[in-house]
């Protein structure tokens, strides 16, 4: 089996400067993800385009990663997103399900978090409505 430790590793890297094209080093071209107020995908240039709305909405996303396990079948990583959304800086937290292959690529991430931050920014800042909306487009 691939080495989680590896994987939290470079996940934690990529969180400091998430960008798009950085989707590769993490996740396998059959990728399937699946979060809260996102489309669910099925590849990785759906996932890529899901993702670049998401960086749209939040250019300054950033995660923090707190700790990680091991599984089974690849790890669980606990961490904190944090960002602005129509002016507000909101961080809420989550933990990701990842299954890992031979190469230590992801061909599963399901992420847990409670979305009301987001719900809350986009009911309290009318100007954030447009940008939450978006990220609900079909992939």
């Amino acid at each position: 089996m691939a080495d989680p430790a590896d994987f939290a590793a470079r996940f934690t890297a990529y969180w400091q400067q998430p960008s798009v094209d950085g989707l590769e080093s993490l996740l396998a071209p059959d990728v399937f993800l699946r979060a809260p107020m996102t489309p669910t995908t099925r590849d990785l240039a759906a996932g890529k385009r899901a993702f670049a709305r998401m960086l749209r909405a939040v250019p300054d996303l950033r995660g923090a990663v707190h700790r990680w396990g091991p599984t089974d079948d690849g790890l669980l990583i606990e961490f904190t997103l944090s960002g602005t959304v129509g002016g507000a800086a909101l961080s809420w937290d989550a933990v990701d399900r990842i299954v890992l292959r031979e190469d230590g690529l992801a061909t599963s991430r399901i992420s847990y978090f409670d979305s009301s931050a987001l719900v809350r920014a986009a009911v309290l800042r009318p100007r954030a409505w447009p940008t939450l909306l978006r990220l609900r487009r079909a992939a």
